[in-house]
């Protein structure tokens, strides 16, 4: 846990920012979620607050990655964040230092690439902008990647800070996890997933209705790289006839044709019953689980990650699923693919998550203020801030870090099937 700070209370790391008239970095990468400026909200006001200048970075680590110092304008590559600012992120939900993909620590595989100048380039000329633009402390906000770059960051900038102890950033970064897909460790919920979980969850309820009234199946790909937690919430929401979700994958090898002859019987047991209709939520993480041959034709993006999206997941299972159904039963039957995850990523944040994001921002501040560096942070009972060191998050050998998957042993793996099973 961490202590309250009154604004007249100075830390040694709120003395040195003053001091050296320093300035806080935020910045966003990846996916977009629910209630990210409130994030950039409360952890900006802390810090204008006590007297600290605070900037954003636009489309996270995209520009400051391979642009020199020099040629970075306000405006155009970053903004100042002040009370105007903040006011005008609270009453809009789109993310208003924006985001990028663009991964500065992609070529960094192994403990010994910490040591190549060639394989942390990008992260040398980022802290090289840091010293130029005076910059004293990061928030970094995302997924997997950007927790692992900030965790590169806190590591080579503590090596640089030992060879210049003058140095205006000496690894005083902190992350704050963000996913809507919700498979973060070391914290209970992610920002932004119960408001787009519940939002897909209503458009696959509408799904859900259409194939009554007409007597088709909805395939219905949803976002969800390597967890469920997306996918089997929206399916709970809607009455989905079977959620399919990349967990219980783990211990087997994916097999569309197989996939499909399981979810076949499901359709014809169910018209056995009289139901002609239902809807199957599927996780776009599938995608991932084709073969090498399934997957060469599909596109990846310009940071080398495949685009779940161009994969299609959902239209292959309801077109293997509508040709089994007509040589099963030699009839024609309807399953229509389609696909929600986009739509669901810029809203208006629920309560609770307006409560967590604003909690997590402080929390940020509080990291930072505390000198606790290198933390990612997190929230436990009642929202008590918190912070876990890097290294309990990542694997020290593998550099992989830790995931918070649905466990197929578990109680709410169990509530999705036995819910399913009354369906």
């Amino acid at each position: 846990m961490t202590q309250a700070l009154s604004v007249e209370q100075v830390t040694p790391f709120l003395a040195r920012m003053k001091k050296r008239e320093l300035k806080v970095a935020i910045l966003h990468s990846g996916g977009p979620a629910p209630g990210a400026n409130r994030v950039i909200a409360g952890a900006s006001k802390q810090f204008i607050d006590r007297k600290i200048p605070v900037i954003g970075f636009i489309n996270g680590y995209e520009f400051i990655q391979q642009l020199p110092p020099q040629d970075l304008r306000p405006g155009r590559h970053f903004i100042e964040i002040d009370e105007e600012t903040i006011s005008s992120g609270l009453d809009s939900n789109t993310l208003i230092i924006r985001t990028a993909r663009a991964n500065p620590a992609k070529d960094i595989a192994t403990p010994d690439d910490l040591n190549d100048p060639r394989k942390t380039a990008a992260i040398n000329r980022i802290l090289d902008i840091f010293e130029y633009m005076r910059i004293g402390a990061l928030i970094s906000i995302g997924g997997d990647d950007t927790l692992k770059t900030a965790n590169f960051i806190h590591a080579i900038a503590s090596r640089r800070s030992q060879d210049n102890p003058d140095a205006g950033f000496d690894s005083a970064i902190v992350h704050v996890p963000k996913t809507i897909d919700n498979d973060y460790y070391g914290i209970p919920w992610t920002f932004g997933y119960f408001t787009a979980a519940e939002a897909a969850g209503r458009i696959v309820r509408g799904l859900y209705d259409d194939a009554r009234a007409t007597n088709c199946y909805h395939v219905i790909e949803l976002m969800g790289r390597k967890a469920g937690w997306y996918t089997a919430a929206a399916s709970i929401y809607a009455r989905g006839t079977r959620a399919v979700i990349p967990e219980e994958y783990e211990n087997r090898p994916f097999s569309l044709p197989e996939l499909a002859e399981t979810l076949l019987q499901i359709v014809l047991r169910r018209e056995e019953k009289g139901k002609f209709y239902g809807v199957f939520c599927v996780a776009e993480g599938l995608a991932d689980l084709l073969s090498e041959q399934e997957k060469q034709n599909i596109e990846c993006d310009r940071f080398g990650n495949m685009r779940l999206a161009e994969a299609n997941i959902g239209a292959r299972i309801a077109r293997e699923l509508e040709a089994r159904y007509a040589q099963a039963t030699g009839k024609k039957k309807s399953f229509k693919p389609q696909i929600v995850g986009y739509e669901t990523r810029q809203l208006t944040p629920s309560l609770y998550d307006a409560l967590l994001t604003s909690q997590l921002g402080v929390g940020a501040y509080r990291l930072l203020a505390h000198g606790r560096f290198g933390e990612m942070v997190t929230v436990c009972d009642n929202l008590e801030i918190d912070g876990i060191p890097f290294g309990e998050l990542i694997d020290p050998e593998t550099l992989n870090v830790r995931n918070r998957n649905i466990d197929t042993r578990g109680d709410f793996y169990n509530l999705l099937r036995s819910l399913e099973r009354n369906y």
